[in-house]
């Protein structure tokens, strides 16, 4: 499980609910360096310029509109009936995480249409696999408080572009029925909290040691094959080397396992290296010793030290999203 989401949807009925219901939410992610694409279902033309500005303030990149239709489909489509266009667009979009409002009490203008957005988020997300979480402008229980003096600063500012100030502090969470089914899944939104970053830098530290201790004992391993000596040892030491730290980034986004395995394998490795008792040494002055001298090193500085790369909202966005997915339609039961 990634320490936090890599691309983030949030799906609003109107413009104006994108800063008075999201709008600290939003700042905060996009503080975060999170690719975060708004999803809005339907339009308010008479304000675009007032939306354009306020997506400005909180750093929105990568808008979408679903109908342009200023809030027709409200008064014609069931739940139902939009769930199966947001599965279609987050066919489109690929998040891995969704963000919509709360079932009840949201903070929304648009109340009615708020609920039948949360409840259509709920099926779209439940259908497409992808964790739902909502927000709301009032405090919920199990819910992440969104308090960054900055991102509700923001928030304050995109507002006044309305002349209306709502409260400023919002809440994420997890609906109910969300947290039975996903009641073992982290909140990727948020981090890890301190005590389980020691732990997983402790363990981290031991499987690297474990590793470690295993490839320097294996790593002047050799085989001949047609009278060719295949050096196996080092090719599996660098390979499985590479596999670990590598895996270890990938997985969990974050430097802490990657860079404390890291240190267990360097550990083990430099205390092998010296002479044994009795005079054995484990790392000799070979081509072998010499690569498993070096190449964890390099691995590690390569691995470790590569910058965390966020996929780049397109800053061209399309006023519609085009809804002929082969799952549009899909029974949403």
């Amino acid at each position: 499980m990634k320490d936090r989401a890599q691309r983030v949807l949030i799906i609003a009925a109107y413009p104006e609910d994108e800063a008075a219901v999201f709008g600290a939410t939003i700042a905060s992610l996009v503080q975060r360096g999170t690719e975060l694409i708004v999803l809005t279902c339907s339009n308010s033309p008479k304000n675009d310029e007032a939306h354009a500005a306020v997506r400005d303030i909180l750093g929105i990149t990568a808008h979408h509109v679903l109908r342009e239709d200023d809030g027709a489909q409200f008064t014609t489509r069931t739940a139902r009936d939009l769930a199966a266009d947001l599965v279609a667009a987050i066919t489109s979009l690929k998040p891995d995480v969704v963000v919509s409002y709360a079932s009840n009490a949201s903070g929304s203008n648009y109340e009615q249409q708020a609920r039948l957005v949360s409840e259509a988020t709920a099926h779209a997300t439940e259908l497409a696999g992808i964790p739902f979480y909502t927000t709301s402008s009032t405090p919920v229980d199990r819910g992440v408080a969104v308090t960054s003096p900055t991102a509700t600063a923001f928030k304050r500012q995109a507002m006044e572009i309305y002349s209306t100030l709502p409260p400023v502090g919002e809440s994420v969470a997890t609906p109910v029925e969300y947290l039975r089914r996903l009641r073992r899944r982290e909140l990727v939104i948020g981090e890890r909290n301190r005590f389980e970053r020691i732990v997983l830098a402790i363990v981290a530290t031991a499987v690297g040691a474990l590793v470690g201790l295993v490839l320097t004992a294996v790593h002047q391993s050799a085989i001949t094959l047609w009278g060719v000596r295949v050096p196996w040892g080092i090719i599996a030491a660098v390979a499985l080397t590479t596999a670990l730290i590598l895996g270890l980034r990938l997985i969990y986004d974050t430097r802490v396992a990657p860079g404390f395995a890291s240190l267990g394998v360097l550990a083990m490795s430099a205390l092998l290296a010296t002479a044994m008792p009795g005079g054995t040494i484990l790392i000799p002055g070979n081509v072998s010793g010499y690569v498993w001298t070096f190449a964890p090193v390099l691995i590690i500085l390569v691995v470790v030290g590569w910058p965390r790369v966020n996929r780049q909202a397109s800053t061209s966005s399309r006023d519609n999203i085009e809804l002929n997915s082969p799952v549009k339609g899909a029974d949403i039961s």
